[in-house]
Order: structure tokens, then C-alpha cells, then sequence
């Protein structure tokens, strides 16, 4: 039996920072902690900057696809994905949306250092399908056969999308209820306060939870592009209308959001999502991405137009930019009202998104967090116990494992660091399926 103790001038149990913690890992497993001075029985100890819980990703893509005939490893653009995440010292990936066969391949055959990979499978949703990996929600009778149908797959949560109308929506909830499993949805034509108030646990896309549906449009964004959407709420009478929707979310009770303003940044200006700083990285898994280092120098200013083409950028100059720049001002401060208000915020990436790192880009997700004004503290508690109670239903503290930081967090310099700066000591354990968590 090995057993060693960590101790730390700060311990967050997922929830709540201590000063001067101790954790005991037996076999490699948490069986013990507590704040103030451990147990003195002569088991070796190591001194950490702070202790805490795992990373927990709340919203990504599992993916990738080769621009050749596949050689060897179909699934080599997708573990490179779960390989960046747990270089980044991401512990729980949660992949939303796409078919189930890869997710499941990925689970069986996870190897040691691998984050825990949950998924939702297929989005449940109406026509306009939004994606192909669709199963299509008719009437009462389709819902209750999609759900289970993504239950007997293994999916964690089951996801809803943009198209699905408010009584389908329902009944999607209720089909859910049976089987123990939590909702996720990307507003659309049932807006996030609707979605709450039929009882979906999670609302995705900050913007969109915002916005109106617009008529004939299977998004709430509807055909704007990301830019466009973000210079709206340059509109007093758009920020309005987008802070009384707020206040209804947050008097619905405990749906948490799942912000994914970077990746809606990213999706917006070309300028930043040429420079990310590890885009090579991206290309094995997406190779489209090389186009965007190709851009880089001299090669922007002719790559713009394939880019309006082809990914749905704007040139925003002079006023647009302005427009953009005031709406995204607004965003952030949505974000901080809605957390103010007891909004659940759920920390995600989108990647593998456009220009969107898997593991490191949650990172960039939470640096807007704290320049909404979150303190760093409070921004870690949200993205480990907070989002996995969240996509979970339950809180527990270490169920997404252990994580040692070599310094005081706060003296970081921001979230971008945090990966240089912290070591997984244990590992995501097993969580029960939601249909065990029931017996």
C-alpha cells in the first residue's frame, strides 16, 4: 500500500477555498482530507502551492478527420484531441453533439494519463437538422425513443438543438427524467429561458441564450455570423431586451450556462484566430486549419476573402469594429451579472472548434471570465467541482481526481499559465453511469 499526504496553504474542494489543506492519496485514490494540520501518523508528504480538484471541460468536440485515405488509426485525430487536454491538465472532457461510435471506441480503449471522456451522442433535435449526427424529435413518442436510444449508448447528458420546438423540448425533459440523465441545450427556437422552464438543466452560448429566435431560422442567432451577433448587442434596445431574458434565466432556479464566449471571439476575428499561438497543432486533427497559418504575414491580407467564404468572417473596420467592440463589452458584462445573479456557469471549450485548442482553449475561455471580473478563485471552483456538478447532477469533492499547482493561483499571471504550473496527482476516477447513480 502506498500512501502519501499533500498538503497546501490553499485547498478548493470544488466549491470552496481553505487555507492550509491536506489530502491523503492511498493507491492512488483520495481517501481522506481535511483543512488545517493532517493526521501525525509518519506518512510521507509532499508541499504543493495549492491543491484541487481536476478540470473538468463542459463542452467540446471530440473529433478530427484526415485529407487522405486513412492509414492505420481512424481515430488518431481524436485521441491527439484527449492528448492536448490532459497535456493541459484538462481531467474530464465532456463531448457534445457527434456520433456515438467514436466516444465509445475512445472510452474502451483509454490509456493511463487520458482525460475521462463523457458524451451525449447525437443531438436530439427538429428539422433544419443543425448537424448530420442528428436523431430527429417528431412528437412525444420519437422523444422517448431517441432517449433511450442515447442511454443505451452510454451518453452521460442528452443534448437538444437549435430546431427543436418547445413542447418537443418537453418532452425530450421528461423522457430524460426516466432515465436519470441531465439536458443540454442550444437555444434556438426554444430560447434558454423556455428551455429552463421546461426543465433543462444547461443552456449553451451565452449569446444565443440572449438573443430571440428569429422566424425561419433553426438558430437564435439565426444566418448572422459570429461577429454580427456580437455587434447586436451594440444596440441599447438589443441590450435591453438581452438583460431582461438574463434576469429570467436567473429566476428559473439552477439551469447553469455554458458561456462559450471564446469561441465565439474566435469565430468572429480572423486577425485572432490566425495568431493562436499552437494552430499547428490543430492541423493533424483539422487541417483546414492550415489555411490559417498560411495567412499569417503577407498571406492575411489575401487569405480574406477565402476566410468570408469559407469560415464566415467579417472585415470589421471603423464602425463595425466599434459596434463589435461595445457588444462584446456588453457580453462580458452579462457574463458577470449572470453570475452575480446565482447563474451556474459551466466551464467549456468548444474545441475542436475554429482556431480552438483542445485543453489549452479552456483556458482562454476562463481568462474572459476573469475579465468579466471573476476572481481567479472563484473562476477554478466553477470550472472543477462546479461544472461537474453541473453536467453530473451531484457534487462530490476529488470525483474529477487531484490537482497540485506549484504556486499560489493568484499569483499567476492568468489561466493561460495554469497548465506550466499544475500536475495531475490523481486521476478522474470512474463515475457512475446515471442510470446506476439511480440504484
Amino acid at each position: 500500500m502506498t500512501v502519501t499526504v499533500h498538503t497546501a496553504p490553499l485547498l478548493c474542494d470544488g466549491r470552496q477555498w481553505r487555507a492550509e489543506g491536506w489530502v491523503r492519496v492511498t493507491d492512488g485514490q483520495v481517501t481522506d482530507w481535511g483543512s488545517g494540520t493532517p493526521p501525525a501518523d509518519g506518512e510521507p508528504r509532499e508541499r504543493h502551492g495549492a491543491l484541487l480538484p481536476g478540470l473538468v471541460d463542459g463542452c467540446a468536440h471530440v473529433t478530427g478527420y484526415f485529407n487522405r485515405m486513412i492509414d492505420g488509426d481512424a481515430l488518431a485525430p481524436h485521441r491527439a484531441c484527449l492528448a492536448l487536454a490532459a497535456e493541459a491538465g484538462v481531467t474530464v472532457v465532456l463531448g457534445v453533439g457527434g456520433h456515438t461510435e467514436p466516444y465509445a471506441a475512445l472510452a474502451e480503449l483509454a490509456v493511463p494519463g487520458d482525460p475521462l471522456l463523457l458524451w451525449t451522442g447525437p443531438v436530439l433535435d427538429g428539422p433544419p437538422a443543425a448537424t448530420t449526427a442528428t436523431r430527429l424529435v417528431r412528437d412525444t413518442r420519437s422523444a422517448h425513443r431517441a432517449v433511450a436510444a442515447v442511454a443505451a449508448d452510454g451518453a452521460r447528458l442528452v443534448r437538444t438543438g437549435p430546431s427543436l420546438a418547445p413542447e418537443r423540448l418537453a418532452d425530450v425533459v421528461a423522457a430524460a427524467r426516466e432515465h436519470g440523465m441531465r439536458v443540454l441545450h442550444q437555444p434556438g427556437l426554444t430560447g434558454a429561458v423556455e428551455a429552463a422552464k421546461a426543465g433543462v438543466h444547461v443552456v449553451q452560448d451565452l449569446p444565443r441564450c440572449l438573443l430571440p429566435a428569429e422566424p425561419g431560422a433553426s438558430g437564435a442567432s439565426g444566418a448572422r455570423g459570429a461577429a454580427a451577433v456580437v455587434r447586436a448587442f451594440a444596440d441599447p434596445a438589443v441590450r435591453h431586451t438581452a438583460a431582461e431574458r438574463l434576469r429570467a434565466l436567473a429566476g428559473q432556479g439552477d439551469t447553469a450556462l455554458v458561456p462559450l464566449l471564446h469561441s465565439w471571439r474566435r469565430s468572429a476575428l480572423l486577425d485572432e484566430a490566425v495568431a493562436e499561438p499552437r494552430l499547428d497543432r490543430l492541423v493533424p486533427m483539422a487541417p483546414f486549419h492550415q489555411y490559417l497559418l498560411d495567412m499569417r504575414g503577407p498571406g492575411l491580407v489575401f487569405g480574406r476573402k477565402y476566410a468570408r467564404e469559407h469560415f464566415g468572417f467579417e472585415q470589421l473596420k471603423g464602425p463595425a469594429r466599434k459596434e463589435f467592440d461595445a457588444g462584446w463589452a456588453f457580453l462580458l458584462e452579462a457574463l458577470a451579472t449572470a453570475h452575480a445573479s446565482g447563474v451556474p456557469l459551466v466551464a467549456g471549450s468548444d474545441a475542436l472548434g475554429l482556431a480552438l485548442v483542445p485543453g489549452y482553449g479552456l483556458y482562454d475561455e476562463l481568462a474572459w471570465w476573469e475579465q468579466a471580473g471573476l476572481p481567479r478563485r472563484t473562476v477554478l471552483a466553477a470550472a472543477t467541482g462546479g461544472t461537474l456538478a453541473a453536467l453530473t447532477g451531484t457534487w462530490a469533492p476529488w470525483a474529477s481526481g487531484l490537482l497540485a499547482l506549484s504556486g499560489d493561483p493568484d499569483a499567476l499571471p492568468g489561466p493561460a499559465a495554469l497548465p506550466a504550473a499544475c500536475r495531475v496527482l490523481v486521476p478522474t476516477p470512474r463515475l457512475n453511469s446515471p442510470q446506476e447513480a439511480r440504484t
